[in-house]
């Protein structure tokens, strides 16, 4: 794949990162256009860098030098690039040459100052800024979690011209986040998304422990992968109860409902919180043996109740096929991750990669249809496997493995596969602070191909397409 190309022109600056000039930048987007899954694009007033994710799961970080303000875009040849360049020119106010689309992403014509993360913001006149076009539906009548604006053309009953907006969700947390200490930040990191309690904070923990060089005890890594398994038990429940409720299958979720406050209620018991939230932490806590009862107890009380949901699903399947359907191809090019991804045929999965991955375990049944009936069976194949993962963590809990120091270069790159896919986060230290951070949520690629696959539906099955996609915008509107 990228093998000559970017090594051979490019200067290395970190584990996964190469830096190339203009022209090399544009030589390598147009020569591996079709060789290689762009992640996530970002760029700031010094650097525009893409993600990429190379042959055998290998990422790579390409950065070029942002000029006068400018930078070539990457759209042009990777479209899932957009939202990103749109997002860097609201908030640093560089400019993408050649971008698909230049229209705001985040400023919704409200704010005070004009590119507020770059060094010369400007005030906004009296008059305020630009405001976005006025959405059909609305950010607060979206029925998903967060803010989510729906805008489209009415043709014979079926939406066309979707667009999406996420402007009515920005926070600004970019902004908070840089010049903290890790340990400053972690709070605001671990509430990003209520789609992440586990797998923001876990991606940026992994993402400092490569910049600094440090392994984790194994007893606290197996804790952590045990927690990502917990997160995506309860999300996965989550969407499968969204979904039956926006089907009309009340029955269907009120059981799941039921089963994720059990298991909630586990939670609570074995000393976790309900929703997991600050149970990822900097610092390697105590009581990691108390993982090894919260696993039996899980599994002991998810089993029967699962198979109990899996077979009142089988009954409202005809209300799930053929709803929302994401082609195998658009999944592969926008890099869809997590259960919608492998329901649509890409079945990558970033926890093969993970350091104390039980492959044994793995290999929750992988679909191709792509459609809401696709997802609901994946989610299900994927609280199965997550429950054969508990089971066979309890018996070789903390198991040492070989572990290769590298270099200490206060940069890294982190990723957690978290329930709706992978999370990456990108830092770079100096002097203890966060100079640089970049987040990647699952949600920025479905976002990019969300229109395209609201288009052709009735408005009144908007609820239910957002709740079987699980979508939550809060992690993109950064």
């Amino acid at each position: 794949m990228m093998n000559g190309p970017a090594l051979s022109e490019g200067e290395r600056v970190g584990l996964f990162h190469y830096r190339v000039t203009a022209e090399g930048w544009q030589r390598l987007l147009q020569q591996n256009a079709r060789m290689m899954t762009l992640l996530a694009f970002w760029a700031d007033g010094d650097w525009a860098t893409a993600l990429f994710l190379l042959e055998g799961e290998q990422p790579l970080l390409l950065s070029t030098a942002v000029e006068q303000g400018h930078y070539q875009a990457v759209s042009p040849y990777f479209p899932a690039a957009q939202w990103g360049e749109r997002i860097a020119r609201d908030l640093w106010g560089v400019e993408a040459w050649s971008a698909l689309d230049d229209s705001p992403a985040v400023d919704d014509g409200s704010w005070s100052l004009t590119a507020p993360l770059s060094a010369t913001p400007l005030p906004v006149g009296d008059g305020g800024g630009q405001p976005l076009p006025r959405c059909r539906i609305e950010a607060s009548r979206t029925p998903v979690p967060g803010l989510l604006g729906i805008d489209y053309v009415l043709s014979d009953g079926v939406m066309q011209q979707v667009e999406v907006q996420i402007a009515a969700g920005h926070r600004g947390v970019l902004s908070r986040l840089i010049g903290l200490t890790p340990q400053e930040a972690m709070p605001l990191v671990a509430r990003i998304s209520a789609s992440g309690f586990v797998s923001h904070p876990l991606a940026f923990v992994r993402a400092l422990e490569q910049a600094g060089s440090r392994r984790i005890d194994p007893r606290e890594r197996d804790r952590r992968l045990l927690l990502l398994e917990a997160e995506r038990i309860g999300l996965h429940l989550f969407d499968l109860a969204q979904t039956a409720h926006q089907a009309g299958a009340g029955l269907l979720a009120s059981l799941c409902d039921h089963a994720r406050e059990y298991f909630a209620d586990l939670c609570m018991e074995h000393g976790l919180s309900r929703r997991l939230t600050d149970s990822i932490r900097l610092e390697e806590p105590s009581g990691v043996e108390a993982m090894i009862p919260f696993t039996q107890a899980v599994c002991q009380a998810m089993a029967p109740r699962l198979e109990q949901i899996r077979q009142l699903t089988r009954l409202f399947d005809g209300r799930l096929k053929a709803v929302a359907p994401v082609p195998t191809e658009m999944a592969w090019d926008y890099a869809l991750g997590g259960a919608a991804g492998r329901a649509s045929g890409r079945y990558l999965d970033m926890r093969y990669m993970d350091e104390g991955v039980r492959p044994q375990a793995m290999g929750g049944a992988g679909r191709h249809e792509g459609d809401a009936w696709a997802r609901n069976r994946q989610r299900l194949a994927e609280i199965e496997e997550s429950l054969r993962i508990f089971d066979r963590m309890t018996t070789d809990y903390g198991q040492e493995n070989e572990w290769q120091p590298l270099p200490r270069t206060d940069e890294g790159l982190g990723v957690a596969e978290g329930a709706r896919g992978d999370v990456w986060y990108h830092v770079v230290l100096e002097e203890g602070r966060l100079a640089r951070i970049q987040i990647r949520d699952p949600m920025l690629p479905l976002l990019a191909v969300l229109g395209a696959v609201l288009e052709g539906h009735e408005p009144e099955q908007l609820g239910l397409v957002l709740a079987s996609l699980g979508v939550s915008p809060a992690g993109v509107a950064l």
